[in-house]
């Protein structure tokens, strides 16, 4: 059963909350997730790979690996995966710097890439305020909600 599109709209407004947050504490951010699970509760997914400093290529795929797993177990009607990358010039962001979610369902997967900026407010205590362009929706190869016998 796939998740509605309120839910799928739950699943971005949290990466896109998140993602505000933690650019404007840190600057930056390492790829999390997000899952809406089969009794309609959405739950936060981090990675860890012990390392203290890690690949943000290696937890993307932790997360991945972890999510699709448990949607094809059953235990999710939805994923979402946060990343911190630059927006292909092809899609003429108007910022390099984004947030790309990667959205799945069953029968739908896209990356919704969030162009954004960083300011600097504040005479003497400053503070990273985050501004968030128009999201750019393209189709994704599903990674976790794939139909049986397909590649």
């Amino acid at each position: 059963m796939p998740a509605s599109p309120e839910q799928l709209h739950d699943l971005l407004q949290y990466c896109m909350d998140f993602g505000k947050m933690m650019l404007e504490d840190a600057g930056e951010f390492h790829p999390f997730g997000a899952a809406i699970r089969v009794d309609g509760e959405l739950v936060a997914f981090g990675g860890y790979d012990g390392n203290e400093h890690p690949d943000p290529e290696d937890i993307y795929q932790l997360l991945v690996d972890a999510l699709a797993a448990d949607a094809r177990a059953g235990g999710a009607l939805a994923i979402a995966i946060a990343a911190n990358v630059n927006i292909p010039a092809g899609y003429k962001s108007p910022s390099p710097e984004g947030l790309r979610v990667q959205l799945e369902t069953e029968s739908y997967s896209r990356f919704i890439y969030v162009p954004y900026t960083l300011a600097k407010k504040g005479l003497f205590k400053r503070t990273t305020i985050a501004n968030y362009g128009e999201p750019i929706s393209v189709d994704g190869p599903p990674q976790a909600f794939i139909k049986p016998g397909a590649p």
